[in-house]
């Protein structure tokens, strides 16, 4: 179908990638690394795992404004507190634009303002912040991601002395479900078909 020539639209979208998505009893697949690039078409494809179209940039003309980054983090099993602890501690995000970093911080820094949220006695409630949209980073400043730029988050993994999140949780097989989602989100401006 061709575009309307002239005419965009604006709309609010988040882009999402996937850090680590693994069942009870699985070992993650791929593997996590100390250093990973996200949004680079690892998953294409796959919604569960990313929403981006092509590797590190947006399809044909669109173009981005990034207004915040969230970072969810789900575990469920009795591992879960301690993961939750350790994922405040070691994993740090640089979200980069062009070969430009743009923003970063620890995952802490980075509340994902949405999520399930409730308890009951026998299983702690934790998440990367509260499930309340406006509980989120939000930039101090929108950044611009021109048309074919590149765009890329690195989370990096960092060991603490004696426990590691990422060999001792996240890549093993004898913890509960977890799954680290990195979110851009902000305006997409796109074709009209």
């Amino acid at each position: 179908m061709p575009k309307v020539v002239g005419i965009r639209e604006r709309r609010h979208q988040p882009y999402w990638d996937t850090l680590v998505r693994a069942d009870a009893s699985q070992p993650a697949v791929p593997t996590v690394q100390a250093s990973t690039q996200l949004f680079n078409g690892t998953n294409l494809g796959l919604e569960y795992w990313t929403n981006m179209s092509i590797a590190g940039a947006f399809a044909s003309d669109n173009s981005y404004i990034a207004l915040c980054m969230r970072c969810f983090v789900w575990y469920i099993g009795t591992s879960a507190p301690i993961m939750y602890q350790l994922t405040a501690t070691q994993l740090y995000l640089t979200f980069t634009v062009a070969d430009k970093p743009q923003f970063g911080g620890p995952a802490w820094f980075f509340p994902q303002g949405g999520g399930i949220w409730g308890f009951d006695s026998t299983t702690p409630t934790m998440s990367n912040g509260v499930p309340q949209t406006d509980a989120i980073l939000k930039f101090a400043k929108p950044i611009p991601i021109p048309a074919r730029q590149h765009l890329k988050v690195v989370a990096n993994l960092h060991d603490g002395t004696n426990t590691s999140l990422r060999t001792q949780y996240l890549n093993t097989a004898n913890v509960g479900m977890r799954e680290i989602k990195i979110m851009i989100d902000g305006l997409h401006t796109r074709d009209v078909l």
